[in-house]
């Protein structure tokens, strides 16, 4: 194995690559990000009916349009045919179909993975008289994979021999793959490890495949640290530390693996008979680059906020009754009624890491 190499990851604070900067059309790469427009009608009786869709690549500073169409012919607006280009204009489509959506994005910058653009978009109909029926304007922030619903329409119902009802417009960003490298397989090994001190540590691995650029998730079973504290009917509390999260590995074209972990904390404190009641939680996402068989260390930090639970036994004020004293600050503390955990006091001193080890899986 080899050397460990350690590194921080700020939850709620994205860090990682650079910009991309803006690239000239001739300079396309055979792979990487793309912004998708989708149409996608559904059946009256339930579930998918068809699908069309376009999309280019994300350049930064370049525009892209598209154009959306439904319904066989202008007054067809049973949604059956359907379709999906850059090519055309409005008053053109709008001869052919009941629906046309036109969307413009250009997209402004590509970082951690996600992809920020202003779109405009608007459907036309066909005895709309050239103006818009619907439109919007927004700037979004899209992470791979994520979609955003924009115009929902529904067909006149009987008005074709077609079971299409319902036409959703989004968009999307997404990722084109290297053929080259597109039927790639990974093999994940992810440890958990939550050192209270330096002789006293839990750990969980995880062990998972997935197929090149394919988000693979991940979650370990609840590390469970004991709360001191004494009630009324001597219930035993625990505080429940649930790690979980996505992660998601490109092999380049060098050997190297091109790598995005998300992650999720949350800590709640509960019965240790009966889990988590609540709690206070946190995300992230940390972007890098690493060698096949590298082992990285992504520390996670202590916690903030509360978890608290109720205390059985224990009394509460009586409505009206003047507010005692605040009491000084403590890792747990049992008040009105309930059991609370300052998760900072409680977790200070101890760390929570995860340990990365990516491969490709030999054939």
């Amino acid at each position: 194995m080899r050397a460990l190499f350690r590194t921080t990851v700020g939850l709620l604070a994205l860090a990682g690559a650079a910009p991309v900067a803006p690239l000239a059309a001739q300079d396309r790469p055979e792979s990487g990000p793309m912004l998708e427009a989708r149409l996608q009608t559904y059946k009256r009786s339930g579930g998918v009916a068809g699908m069309a869709r376009v999309s280019d690549w994300t350049i930064v500073g370049q525009g892209m349009k598209w154009l959306l169409t439904a319904g066989a012919n202008p007054a067809d607006t049973s949604l059956c045919g359907y379709g999906a280009g850059d090519v055309g204009n409005v008053a053109e489509k709008l001869t052919r179909s009941a629906f046309v959506w036109e969307l413009k994005a250009t997209p402004t910058k590509y970082e951690n993975g996600s992809t920020t653009f202003d779109l405009e978009w608007a459907r036309y109909q066909a005895d709309g008289g050239g103006r818009p029926a619907a439109e919007g304007r927004s700037t979004l922030t899209l992470r791979e994979g994520e979609r955003k619903s924009l115009d929902l329409v529904h067909g006149a119902p009987g008005s074709r021999d077609c079971d299409s009802d319902t036409a959703v417009v989004d968009v999307a960003a997404s990722y084109k793959e290297s053929r080259q490298l597109a039927d790639t397989m990974l093999e994940y090994e992810i440890w958990l490890t939550h050192r209270r001190s330096s002789n006293d540590a839990v750990v969980r691995k995880f062990v998972g495949t997935g197929r090149q650029g394919a988000e693979v998730a991940f979650a370990f079973v609840p590390v469970r640290s004991r709360v001191d504290v004494s009630t009324p009917d001597g219930a035993a509390y625990d505080v429940f530390t649930t790690v979980e999260g996505t992660i998601r590995g490109r092999l380049q074209p060098d050997g190297r693996i091109a790598l995005t972990v998300d992650t999720s904390r949350r800590d709640g404190l509960g019965l240790q008979t009966a889990g988590p009641a609540g709690g206070s939680g946190n995300t992230g996402r940390k972007v890098l680059e690493i060698a096949a068989d590298e082992t990285i260390e992504i520390e996670l930090p202590a916690p903030g906020g509360r978890s608290s639970a109720g205390a059985r036994g224990a009394q509460a004020s009586p409505r009206g009754a003047t507010p005692a004293p605040t009491p000084p600050q403590r890792a747990v503390s049992v008040d009105n009624g309930r059991v609370t955990i300052d998760n900072a006091l409680f977790f200070q001193g101890q760390r929570t890491s995860l340990i990365v080890q990516v491969k490709p899986v030999r054939q």
